[in-house]
């Protein structure tokens, strides 16, 4: 209490974030969380999960959007991880000029994305057309409007993210560790197996986090795609809330609940994995 009677006024400059935080976030989230529950009849009840968990449509949804999700994120997590170890030992002109192009390609998506990858990639694209001429079968047959097919688009969203997130997390590592272990006889790759990556693994892992959530929500492009052709989570919900024929918001909100469930699990693995690092580390 003494504290916020001495510092009222400083604490007044964060109240609009404040307000934005519960109205916009903590009161949509327990007002859908209530939904979920929902069941018309008067009583909470668990009758939109059990749907959910036994018609094939929502399961198959979960499945393509989780497997995406782990495919995309763990292949972009390698890129970036030596995108970014590349940047950092490039020299300032060069690490400008790449820092600008990940900027650039970062607010890249949406329809232009889409737009961009039909021409490439799509049943007439240019490369399906130059594989079609040079006998490339695996490239005359790519198919961009399938799950596996739009498995290099979601990589596309990983790259510019998750390296600017590791890029700090390289700084970390001091030179005269390298130059240390370099006089010990150590290798490089003993170097980043004992010191390096359990230095950054924390890092690491929250860049994990921020890719598979962002894989995992990813609505826009694969809409554009394939709408319902394909069923991923995040457009079972959509349409739960916008369907033309019929809109059910409580099985929407279901959905929404399980979709975060998911995330909280990924974090739980995550925080383990840093746990079990640190644990060889100290």
């Amino acid at each position: 209490m003494k504290y916020l009677k001495k510092n009222w006024r400083k604490l007044g400059f964060f109240l609009p974030f404040f307000l934005l935080i519960i109205f916009f976030l903590f009161v949509p989230f327990f007002q859908m969380f209530a939904k979920s529950f929902s069941t018309g009849e008067g009583h909470p009840g668990l009758d939109w999960y059990i749907e959910i968990f036994s018609k094939t449509s929502y399961l198959v949804a979960i499945k393509n959007s989780v497997w995406i999700a782990v495919c995309a994120t763990l292949l972009g997590t390698v890129i970036d991880f030596f995108l970014a170890l590349a940047l950092t030992h490039s020299s300032k002109q060069k690490k400008r000029w790449y820092l600008s192009l990940l900027n650039l390609t970062s607010t890249f998506a949406g329809l232009p994305l889409t737009l961009a990858f039909i021409t490439l990639l799509g049943t007439a694209g240019v490369f399906v057309l130059i594989g079609k001429n040079a006998g490339i079968s695996w490239l005359a047959n790519y198919n961009l409007y399938s799950l596996k097919g739009m498995f290099l688009i979601f990589v596309y969203f990983q790259i510019p993210m998750g390296t600017l997130l590791l890029l700090p997390a390289f700084q970390e590592i001091r030179k005269e560790w390298k130059e240390a272990a370099l006089l010990m006889n150590c290798s490089a790759f003993r170097f980043w197996r004992k010191i390096g990556l359990p230095i950054m693994m924390p890092s690491i892992m929250g860049t994990v986090n921020m890719l598979f959530a962002n894989a995992l929500i990813a609505y826009t492009t694969p809409y554009l795609l394939v709408n319902n052709g394909v069923p991923l989570l995040p457009i079972k919900i959509t349409d739960m809330f916008v369907g033309d024929v019929r809109q059910r918001p409580e099985l929407g909100s279901a959905l929404s609940i399980v979709m975060l469930l998911i995330m909280l699990l990924v974090l739980a693995c995550t925080n383990l994995v840093k746990k079990f690092f640190q644990k060889g580390r100290d």
